[in-house]
C-alpha cells in the first residue's frame, strides 16, 4: 500500500492514509444497482447466482465436489457462463473442514496486549503447519471478562481463491464463513428493550447458537461439534441452548424470553428440540433455501467483521483509481506546461524591445547591489572590531545574579551567604544557609532551587554533595524532638 520514484514516495507519505478511506467508499458505491456473482463453496460442493441491478438472473449447481484450486477457476469460469453474468464482482460464501473456530473468554484488556494473546491461541488452535489467517470480535463483557469469537483459515486456502478470482479478471469484495448468513438474520427478530434471544441455526449440516441483546449485536457465538449417534441431534442442541442460556443470565441478569430457530432442510425440525428446551422455540418467518442464502451472502455489507477478503484486495478499486487519476493530472500538467510555454514564447516575440529595456535595467541593479555588499562588508569588520573591545572588559555579575536569587529563592529557605567571585574564565558561586521545615520537605526545597539555578539566564552547575550535609544532620535532630528542626545548607557551583 511501485511505477517511478515519485509513485513510491506518494505512497510512502499520504497513500495509507488515503487507501483507509476505500471501505467507506465502496461502502457509498454499493448503494448503486447490484451487480455482482454470488458463489458459496461449501465443503467442496459449488453453487452460483448472478444478480444484476438487483435481480435475481440465472442460478447453477456444479455437479461433484471440486477439491483443488484449478477446480475452483474452471467452476467460476463455468459458472459465469451458465449464469450469463457480465459483471466484475464476485461474493463467496465458504464453508470448508480445514476452517476452524474458537470462542474464549479473556480479561478485559487494550487491543495492543490481547492480539499477541489471540495470535498465540491461534497458533495453539489450528491443526495444519502452514500459516493462518484469523479474524475476530468481541462480543459479551461481564464480570471482567469478555467473550471472543475467532475464524481461523489456512492462509493456503484464502490465496487459492484471490488467484482464482484475479485470473478471471474478478474483483472479490467478500469471503466470509457460512456462519455470517445467521448473523445476518439477527436484525430481522423481534426482541424487546432489556431483553435477549438466541438464535439456532442450521445450514448446510453445521449447527450454530448465536445469542443476542436488543440492539441485534451478538453477544456470543457458538458452533456444536460433529453429531455423536447415540445421541439425537434435537436432544444434544436442547442441552446446549440450555446451557447457554443459564450462561447469559447469569453473567448479565438478563431475560431471554423465547428462541428463534431457522433451519433450510428437513434435516433438523423445531418439534425434535422443543421438548428438551423450556423456554419457547419460534421458526423464523423466513423459509429459507440455497438461493435466498446466495442472496444475503452478496448483500452483506463489505466491512464486516469476518470478511477474509486480505486487505489489500478490498483496497485494489480505489488504489486503480487513484493511479488512473494521477496519470491523467500529470498528461494535463504536460499539455498545460506546453501551452503555457507557447503562449510565453509568443508573448515574448512581441514584447523583445521591453525585454531588452528589462535587461539593461537589471544590469544596473547589479552594478548598485555590487556597490552596497562593498559597504557592508566594511560595516561588518567595524562591526566586528567594536565587539572586540566591548568584549575585553569584563562585566559585572554580583548584583544581577543577587537580584535573580531574590526571585527564586523559596520563603521556607533563609539565605545566610551568598558569594561569587570571577576566577580565570568561570564565576565561582557559593551559596549558604538553613530551614525550618523537615529534612524531606529541606531536600525537596534545595532540589527544586538547585533545578533552578541549572536552567536559564545562568545555568549554574552546583557540584554535589550537598545531600550528604543535610543527611548529616539527621541525627542531631531526632535526639533534640523539644525543638523544631533546623537544617544547615550550603551549595557550591560555578558559571561558564
Amino acid at each position: 500500500m511501485n511505477i517511478s520514484l515519485s509513485i513510491q514516495s506518494l505512497k510512502e507519505g499520504f497513500w495509507p492514509a488515503i487507501l483507509k478511506l476505500s471501505d467507506q467508499c465502496r461502502s457509498r458505491f454499493s448503494r448503486k444497482p447490484l451487480t455482482v456473482l454470488s458463489i458459496s463453496l461449501v465443503n467442496g460442493r459449488f453453487s452460483a447466482m448472478s444478480i444484476i441491478n438487483d435481480s435475481m438472473h440465472k442460478s447453477w449447481v456444479k455437479p461433484g465436489i471440486i477439491l483443488r484450486s484449478n477446480g475452483l477457476y474452471q467452476a467460476i469460469s463455468d459458472a459465469i457462463e451458465q449464469t450469463e453474468f457480465p459483471g466484475h464482482h464476485i461474493s463467496i460464501l465458504l464453508e470448508d473442514s480445514r476452517c476452524m473456530t474458537l470462542s474464549i473468554q479473556l480479561p478485559i484488556m487494550p487491543s495492543t496486549d490481547l492480539l499477541p494473546i489471540l495470535e498465540r491461541k491461534v497458533q495453539q488452535a489450528k491443526t495444519w503447519e502452514e500459516p493462518p489467517i484469523w479474524r475476530y470480535h468481541l462480543s459479551m463483557q461481564a464480570r471482567g471478562k469478555e467473550s471472543i469469537h475467532i475464524e481461523i483459515w489456512p492462509k493456503s486456502l484464502v490465496d487459492e481463491i484471490v488467484q482464482a478470482c484475479k485470473d478471471l479478471d474478478l474483483q472479490l469484495q467478500l469471503l466470509v464463513p457460512l456462519s455470517a448468513l445467521s448473523e445476518s438474520q439477527l436484525d430481522t427478530l423481534s426482541i424487546e428493550k432489556g431483553e435477549a434471544t438466541i438464535l439456532i441455526s442450521v445450514l448446510e449440516g453445521k449447527v450454530t447458537f448465536i445469542a443476542a441483546g436488543d440492539d441485534g449485536v451478538p453477544l456470543m457465538t457458538r458452533h456444536l461439534a460433529p453429531a455423536q449417534d447415540w445421541v439425537p441431534l434435537g436432544e444434544r442442541i436442547g442441552t446446549e441452548v440450555n446451557r447457554t442460556i443459564m450462561f447469559i443470565t447469569q453473567q448479565l441478569s438478563v431475560n431471554i424470553p423465547h428462541i428463534w430457530f431457522i433451519s433450510e432442510d428437513e434435516q433438523l425440525t423445531l418439534a425434535e428440540v422443543q421438548p428438551h428446551v423450556s423456554t419457547p422455540i419460534f421458526s423464523c418467518p423466513v423459509k429459507p433455501d440455497w438461493k435466498y442464502w446466495l442472496w444475503v451472502g452478496a448483500n452483506l455489507p463489505i466491512n464486516l467483521r469476518n470478511d477474509f477478503t486480505p486487505l489489500e484486495v478490498r483496497r485494489a478499486p480505489l488504489q486503480k483509481m487513484l493511479t488512473k487519476t494521477l496519470a491523467a493530472m500529470v498528461v494535463g500538467f504536460v499539455i498545460f506546461g506546453v501551452g503555457a510555454t507557447a503562449i510565453l514564447e509568443g508573448y515574448l516575440s512581441q514584447n523583445q524591445s521591453s525585454l531588452q529595456l528589462a535587461t539593461t535595467q537589471a544590469q544596473a541593479l547589479q552594478e548598485d547591489q555590487r556597490h552596497w555588499m562593498n559597504q557592508l562588508v566594511s560595516l561588518n569588520t567595524e562591526r566586528e572590531w567594536a565587539q572586540v573591545i566591548s568584549e575585553s572588559t569584563v562585566p559585572s555579575l554580583e548584583g544581577p545574579l543577587l537580584s535573580y536569587l531574590g526571585t527564586i529563592i523559596p520563603p521556607q529557605i533563609i539565605l545566610h551567604k551568598a558569594v561569587i567571585k570571577r576566577t580565570n574564565h568561570q564565576w565561582d558561586l557559593e551559596l549558604a544557609g538553613r530551614t525550618s521545615t523537615n529534612l524531606s520537605s529541606t531536600l525537596s526545597l534545595i532540589d527544586q532551587l538547585v533545578g533552578q539555578l541549572a536552567q536559564g539566564p545562568y545555568h549554574v552547575r552546583v557540584e554535589e554533595g550537598w545531600q550528604d550535609q543535610l543527611l548529616s544532620q539527621t541525627s542531631s535532630q531526632t535526639s533534640r524532638k523539644d525543638i523544631p528542626p533546623s537544617y544547615q545548607w550550603t551549595l557550591k557551583g560555578n558559571l561558564s
